[in-house]
């Protein structure tokens, strides 16, 4: 590795587990000053770094200065295989903004790049696999680095919001064989399955383990009271919307999706609209976000739209194949 006197003295290791208050302030120092209005709690990163599966001492990347936490990233290599077939590695990282132009940034991309294809030949044998980053807005500092790194655009996603209380929603004509209802805890596996259908044709989706779909069920930012199901007579759930609060007067729309059996019968504008009801009325929110896949076979972009949806930001995923397939 080439020396460079302005990061030698830095130590590189693995994050741990009592990094979490340095970590929240280290990512919510990097959504601001990117631009991204991201924020994450103590609770959420304290989950973020006990995902069920996660081994940090083979997943992650830390980079102190003395004592304090001024870089990471991780690889989070999915369980299951994308529609395609293929191992999909997921690479969050960030530098913090004052020390970024020194070739930390660099270093960590190299070393998780590592890291995703010994984890995905491991893993997912016989597999090819892809990489996946988040290349952020339009003129983010790390979108240089992917393209010097040979990765490219392969997708965008819109950040939508609404305002509250907004043009009033009405309520949504009703569905033969068709309840509306709050989830419960009970339904934690029946949403799963759900989401499980509903995302099967999507692109780069992959299931996730039931232990890491609980984790996100229970998480502290979870706002049940506010998220709606769509069930037919026998209790299978057709349609969902999920609802999590990660900063104050925002409600955002964490998942949303329909079985395809059940599209075009207007079962995913109920569930939504029923959302949009709720939040209003309780006088919490100043308005809903959610983010949307900009190629979405489905037209979700043009439902929000019709419910008052406008975009607001637009984030762009940057990929690359891993450099063989695992064997």
């Amino acid at each position: 590795m080439t020396a460079n006197s302005e990061i030698d003295h830095l130590t590189w290791d693995t994050l741990r587990l009592e990094d979490v208050e340095q970590l929240c302030s280290l990512m919510n120092a990097i959504g601001e000053a990117d631009g991204t209005g991201e924020t994450i709690s103590l609770a959420s990163t304290r989950e973020f770094l006990g995902t069920p599966g996660t081994d940090l001492d083979r997943e992650s990347i830390a980079v102190r200065e003395g004592d304090r936490l001024i870089a990471y990233g991780c690889v989070d290599v999915a369980a299951q295989p994308d529609r395609e077939g293929r191992a999909r590695c997921r690479l969050p990282g960030g530098v913090h903004p004052s020390h970024r132009g020194r070739g930390i940034g660099g270093r960590i991309l190299d070393a998780q790049q590592e890291i995703a294809e010994r984890l995905a030949a491991a893993e997912h044998p016989g597999r090819a696999g892809h990489m996946h980053v988040g290349g952020g807005l339009e003129g983010a500092d790390v979108r240089p680095l992917l393209t010097a790194r040979g990765f490219a655009p392969v997708r965008s996603f819109l950040e939508m919001l609404r305002e509250l209380p907004g043009e009033q929603v009405a309520p949504s004509p009703s569905i033969a064989g068709v309840d509306l209802r709050t989830p419960g805890d009970a339904d934690a596996d029946s949403v799963h399955a759900a989401h499980v259908a509903a995302f099967a044709d999507h692109w780069g989706s992959a299931p996730s383990s039931p232990q890491r779909w609980a984790h996100m069920w229970s998480a502290s930012t979870r706002r049940p009271e506010f998220s709606s199901l769509a069930v037919d007579g026998e209790g299978r759930v057709l349609a969902y919307v999920m609802t999590d609060v990660w900063e104050d007067r925002r409600l955002y729309i964490a998942l949303v999706g329909t079985r395809p059996e059940a599209r075009g019968r207007g079962i995913g504008t109920a569930v939504l609209a029923r959302t949009l009801r709720l939040a209003a009325a309780s006088g919490e929110f100043d308005d809903v976000q959610l983010e949307v896949d900009g190629a979405s076979l489905t037209g979700a972009g043009r439902l929000y739209e019709r419910l008052g949806f406008t975009r607001d930001k637009e984030f762009t995923l940057y990929s690359r194949d891993l450099q063989k397939e695992a064997v």
